[in-house]
Formats: structure tokens, sequence, C-alpha cells
């Protein structure tokens, strides 16, 4: 709706992903190396932890869409229930194992299909999103049973877990799981530095060639949204929206603070 009057070629701050709208903060960046190296390692798992909509799934599927073929299956599982044996079963049927099973029968059959992946001489990698709602011990030691699959003497596949910090307390708990991540990485909200330059990349990528915010309305941007990008995202489109329904030739910090007290409910401070 407002592309044309900021002349842009597309939304700048849409929440899907789009490869050339990535900026490599310093906690993105280092946490893309640490996966890739992890994966290329063939490492049995890792640790990605963040808030939400820090852009973990961003950077996993950016990891996904820059690995060769021979990486394969690449299996994303989001964990909405404290039960990891119904997840097991719900990743063996994703495989393609017969339905119901149980899940001794779909532990089974995951090892049989990574013995055929490893003879195809691929490395599959398996990512768990949601980690932090498994509270239960006994879920955790079938998540660790997973990450612990070898073929002679190697592991079977990488197993990616991202979950809130909420996991980490849990993971204290479990030495016997948090000892076989071999890598471990957080991200952590943009700092104003890098909001002002998250959003000027944002709108440069989408085609803008000249200041669309103000100083003041990123400062704005960066405080209300606490560095967290998608919430940037959410505060700058509407934005940008309210400022063109206004016909602004520039979105001010009181656009900014405007939708931020219509999403949220309370004044901006």
């Amino acid at each position: 709706m407002y592309t044309a009057f900021w002349k842009l070629r597309e939304q700048p701050f849409r929440n899907e992903f789009r490869p050339s709208f990535y900026f490599p903060s310093g906690s993105h960046q280092a946490a893309l190396l640490k996966l890739r190296y992890a994966v290329e390692q063939r490492q049995a798992s890792a640790l990605l932890v963040g808030p939400a909509g820090t852009g973990k799934s961003f950077i996993v599927e950016l990891l996904a869409a820059s690995l060769p073929e021979s990486y394969q299956p690449i299996v994303r599982k989001t964990a909405l229930l404290d039960d990891a044996e119904a997840f097991l079963i719900d990743l063996a049927e994703e495989l393609g194992s017969p339905p119901r099973g149980s899940g001794y029968a779909a532990f089974r059959y995951l090892e049989e299909t990574l013995s055929k992946n490893r003879s195809a001489n691929r490395h599959g990698i398996l990512v768990i999103d949601n980690v932090h709602v498994f509270q239960h011990h006994k879920n955790w030691d079938v998540l660790r049973n997973l990450m612990t699959i070898a073929l002679d003497g190697q592991p079977a596949w990488t197993v990616i877990l991202l979950g809130h910090p909420l996991v980490l307390p849990i993971l204290e708990q479990l030495p016997h799981v948090e000892e076989l991540l071999a890598i471990k990485s957080f991200l952590r909200p943009l700092t104003l530095e890098e909001t002002r330059d998250y959003v000027e990349h944002c709108l440069r990528q989408a085609g803008a060639t000249g200041a669309i915010f103000t100083p003041e309305a990123l400062e704005q941007v960066a405080d209300l949204s606490g560095g967290i990008p998608r919430r940037i995202n959410r505060l700058c489109d509407l934005a940008l929206l309210v400022a063109y329904a206004e016909k602004s030739t520039r979105v001010h910090a009181h656009h900014v603070e405007a939708v931020f007290e219509e999403l949220c409910g309370i004044p901006a401070q």
C-alpha cells in the first residue's frame, strides 16, 4: 500500500525469510558461523538460544540455504507439547515411518533411515525449535538419544536445538545432556547502533535511496522494540503506513510512538 509513496520496490519489514535482508549483527553472524562449523564438522549437536523474535529460525534457514546437497535431509520440527515420545513418533512418520508406531519403533526407524543416508554419503540435520517446552527429564533423555545416534563411531546427523533462554536452567540440571552440546550460541537483541543500521539496511534492500526515518524515530524504534528484530519490523512497517496516511515526508518519532501505543495499549515513555 505504501511502497509507491516511499519509492520502494517492496515492503522492507516483512517477518519472513528473505536472505537479501539478512543483517549480520555481531551475535547473528557468530551464531551462523558456529552452526555452520558444527554441521560441516559433523558434530552431534548444537544449541542456539535467544529471546522470541531475535531470529533463531532465520539463522537456521540461512544456514540450510547455504549448504550443498550432500547435507540432507534437513528436518525442521517444533516442540509444541511436553511429550518427547509423541515428538519422536511424529518425526519418524515425517521421514516415512508407518503411522501409529511406538516410540521404540520410531527410534529404530530413524536409525535405519540415517544408516541409509550415510551409505549415500549424506549428512542429515535435525532442527528442533521451542525445546524449552520440554520440562521433564525423561523427555530430555529422548532428545539425548537422538543426539547420540552414531554410525561407525561418528554422529549420524547434527541435531540443532533452538530455544528461549528458559532452556538454560533446565540444561543446568541435565549435565549428561549439556555436555553433548558441542556448540552453544546466543542471539542477543540489537543495540541502538545495530537497530539503526538494521532499519536502514532493510530500507535500502527494498529500494530506498534516501533517509526515511528521522534519527529521533530510529531511537524510538530501538527503545520501544528492545532491539528485538521481529518487534522492529512490526513497528517500522506500521510507522511507514501511519506516516504515509498523513502524507508525511519522513517517519517521525511520534509516528513510532503512536504505533507502539496501538500495539501495546500503553503510552510510550
